[in-house]
C-alpha cells in the first residue's frame, strides 16, 4: 500500500473557487496532483511534456556588443 504525501502550496489560489491558501499538493508514488480542500477541484499534474518547436528559419537577430564605459 503507497501512502500519501500531503504538501500545502503556500500562496496557490484553487482555479475553480479561487479560495487562498487551501490547495494541497498529494503525492503518491510518480503520481503528483493538486486539490482544493474548499471545493474539491482536483487537477493531476502532466507526466509529459513536449519540448517547444525550433522555428525552421531562425529569426533575424542582431547582437550588439557595447564598449566598456570609459572613466571620466
Amino acid at each position: 500500500m503507497m501512502t500519501i504525501k500531503r504538501r500545502f502550496i503556500a500562496g496557490a489560489k484553487c482555479p475553480k473557487c479561487e479560495a487562498l491558501d487551501r490547495v494541497v499538493m498529494l503525492t503518491s508514488g510518480d503520481d503528483e496532483w493538486i486539490e482544493c480542500i474548499d471545493c474539491g477541484y482536483s487537477e493531476n499534474r502532466p507526466t509529459h511534456v513536449d519540448e517547444p518547436q525550433m522555428p525552421e528559419q531562425p529569426d533575424e537577430i542582431g547582437v550588439i556588443q557595447f564598449k566598456p564605459r570609459q572613466p571620466k
